[in-house]
């Protein structure tokens, strides 16, 4: 550690260190002259102040580890006796104890420990390979230090096993999902994990006994990436699906378009319907009316004929002598005929319904 004397924290921190340095010697003197070792755990202090830990950057694959509330490093410490090979029974926190000569602490952090799974790959339910990241907080709570070190003996090697079971929870976690819900269902996800992380962690039943000896803090999705197959499969289906859309909605314009046409072209079927049979009706009524007024003209002559030859006692051919001279009688242009002379018939009325003939 580098100190600027014109910085009054460094100042101050020295002192603190002087001080500090002068009582741990004295103290260090009197458990050498009683027969015992004298060794430190990393606590809070002032002289940390503003000054965190270093951190390693994140590397593709690897378990990257941080002290979380730095610039407070406090420790947990398990003594561990060289000559006699025994374990404390308890761990200490952080300050100055007192063991047996050579002893030593076996360290892990009191702190929240953030581990990051960064480029990593997992296959979702369907086959299909999805690039993510993960973030996950856990600490080591002190009644589980004793464990951890019996077990897994150092920090290094428990961090690693702690890392391979988040790991673990990650890809199973994703295994229940089909890749469109790493769209539509991110959360839901994120909390899957969260939860297969917490019994890899700390056991089915929350005591580590049946984990690892870590209490999980908290999860947090912070990448997904999905295949490049997948995303154009996306794409393409997302224009096929507006394609069809846009089908349905000309369909249903040309539809419309036609139905309008077709209702336009009944009416004006309706329409000259109507007028062709309005103009039959009248034509018929026309011929009725021109066929009866016929008839009734040929009935009227026919009855006057008969009428003329009854009163006469002319004969057949009498008749229609009379009617040929009355027909070169309405000619207007001059006949020439040669004919017997005509029938003679004296001059009377004679009166038929309503109509009087001069003969």
């Amino acid at each position: 550690m580098a100190f600027d004397w014109d910085d009054a924290d460094d100042r101050n921190c020295c002192k603190f260190f002087s001080f500090g340095g002068i009582v741990t010697a004295i103290l260090v003197v009197g458990a050498s002259l009683l027969g015992t070792s004298l060794k430190r755990l990393e606590s809070t202090g002032a002289c940390f102040k503003n000054r965190p830990f270093p951190r390693a950057p994140p590397q593709r694959g690897i378990l990257t580890l941080a002290y979380s509330d730095f610039p407070s490093r406090s420790e947990y410490g398990l003594a561990y006796n060289w000559h006699a090979k025994t374990l404390a029974d308890e761990a200490l926190s952080g300050g100055l104890h007192l063991g047996p000569p050579g002893f030593i602490f076996i360290k892990f952090p009191s702190t929240q420990i953030s581990a990051d799974i960064t480029d990593a790959t997992c296959v979702s339910k369907d086959g299909l390979r999805v690039k993510f990241g993960v973030s996950f907080q856990y600490q080591l709570p002190m009644e589980w230090v004793k464990p951890v070190v019996v077990k897994y003996r150092n920090m290094d090697k428990w961090g690693g096993i702690v890392y391979a079971a988040g790991m673990s929870a990650v890809q199973h976690s994703c295994s229940k999902y089909d890749i469109s819900n790493f769209q539509n269902k991110r959360g839901i996800i994120q909390s899957e994990m969260e939860s297969k992380l917490r019994i890899k962690l700390e056991g089915p039943n929350g005591d580590g006994a049946g984990g690892v000896y870590a209490r999980a803090i908290s999860l947090q999705l912070t990448n997904v990436e999905l295949p490049e197959e997948y995303r154009e499969a996306v794409s393409e289906k997302q224009q096929a699906d507006e394609d069809i859309e846009l089908a349905k909605n000309q369909r249903t314009q040309e539809t419309t378009k036609a139905n309008t046409e077709l209702l336009a072209a009944k009416e004006e079927a309706k329409k000259i319907n109507n007028t062709a049979t309005n103009e039959a009706e009248v034509i018929t009524i026309e011929a009725t009316e021109k066929a009866a007024e016929t008839k009734y003209a040929f009935e009227t002559e026919a009855a006057l004929y008969k009428q003329i030859k009854t009163d006469n006692f002319a004969t057949f051919e009498s008749v229609l002598q009379y009617m040929a001279n009355r027909l070169f009688e309405e000619n207007e242009r001059p006949v020439n005929a040669m004919m017997s002379s005509p029938v003679y018939i004296p001059s009377q009325t004679v009166d038929i319904g309503q109509m009087t003939y001069e003969l």
